[in-house]
């Protein structure tokens, strides 16, 4: 009797990591997270396979533990890492038109990024200013997430305690006389761009460059990305940020919506 392809097993499974597939794609449908207990019973798991599968995944921060309620979620990695296909295409795709919009309304360079872990973010795309002398940045160039807006915009916006997870593993590292390496006045920082709605960056990154950025968000409200010019401070100085901001957001606001995302 032959037997359909799809129900055959391959000739050289292995148990842990079809394990592991299991309890990744079981927390993929349980957003607000399970215990190690409720895992085991509803997938029929040892529970020292499931102890070491899952703490191995924490390990390598594909998973993390809240040690308050013991729910285990997926990181932000793993979620990166379904976003980055719907990014290539996706959000590009629907980012691409607003960009240019964008640029041509401010006729500065504008990019668009995503956050990857608790250290650093990738730019997706760019176009480029319309002035002569500009910021080019290759795609797939990485930011840091403390001296970024596209850092902080995204940051800002996360569960709190998805925010707080990132936030304790980060490193504050001096970059220009501006940076912030406080995580006290980073945390106040980011409370502030959620009351305005975009983020700044006064030269943190780079002395002598400004940026203004804001977040864009999935159907269900969830930041996965940013949207952000950046100029040199002589044509973006700081009496123009709150102007110029609230024009990033609305970009921002027209992805977020081809997304699916419905404002409140």
């Amino acid at each position: 009797m032959n037997k359909d392809s799809n129900d055959a097993k391959p000739n050289y499974n292995v148990p842990n990591l079809e394990r592991g597939l299991l309890i990744i794609e079981l927390l993929a449908n349980h957003s607000k997270g399970l215990t190690l207990t409720e895992i085991i019973d509803v997938l029929d798991i040892s529970k020292t396979s499931a102890f070491r599968i899952i703490n191995t995944l924490i390990f390598k921060n594909y998973l993390q533990k809240n040690e308050t309620t013991k729910k285990i979620t997926l990181s932000r990695k793993m979620l990166t890492l379904g976003i980055s296909s719907m990014n290539e295409q996706s959000i590009v795709e629907m980012s691409i038109d607003v960009m240019r919009a964008l640029r041509d309304e401010l006729k500065e360079s504008v990019m668009l990024g995503v956050i990857l872990g608790s250290k650093k973010g990738t730019i997706l795309e760019q176009v480029s200013s319309s002035y002569p002398v500009k910021l080019f940045v290759e795609r797939g160039t990485q930011f840091n997430l403390h001296s970024s807006v596209g850092g902080k915009s995204i940051l800002a916006f996360l569960p709190d305690e998805e925010s707080d997870s990132i936030i304790k593993q980060m490193t504050l590292t001096k970059y220009t006389k501006n940076t912030i390496t406080s995580k006290v006045t980073f945390r106040e920082q980011l409370k502030d761009v959620k009351k305005k709605g975009y983020a700044i960056d006064n030269g943190e990154d780079i002395q002598g460059i400004h940026c203004i950025g804001a977040p864009i968000f999935d159907e269900y409200g969830y930041p996965v990305a940013s949207l952000w010019i950046t100029a040199p401070h002589g044509r973006l100085p700081h009496d123009e940020f709150h102007k110029k901001g609230k024009i990033v957001s609305k970009y921002a606001l027209d992805i977020s919506e081809k997304l699916g995302y419905v404002a409140t």
